[in-house]
């Protein structure tokens, strides 16, 4: 199985289009607001953001997790 590095479903997130009728009508049939789920995954994602970018201020620039804290925030920006 293949996996996806978080900076792209991050980036893919941000650029999400809106979901097509078929879509909304399955998710509504299986009682699921689709569309109201993805603004949320969106407001998600802003305030993972906000997280990120104060733990890059407190991490110690020889901290390896430093790198992958700026992948993603990069990815956000």
């Amino acid at each position: 199985m293949s996996t996806t590095a978080s900076t792209t479903i991050i980036t893919n997130l941000k650029s999400v289009s809106a979901p097509t009728a078929n879509t909304l009508k399955a998710g509504g049939g299986g009682g699921m607001d689709i569309a109201g789920m993805l603004a949320l995954a969106q407001t998600k994602a802003l305030e993972l953001k906000s997280c990120l970018t104060l733990m890059a201020r407190l991490i110690d620039a020889a901290d390896p997790n430093l790198t992958t804290i700026n992948d993603v925030l990069a990815s956000l920006s």
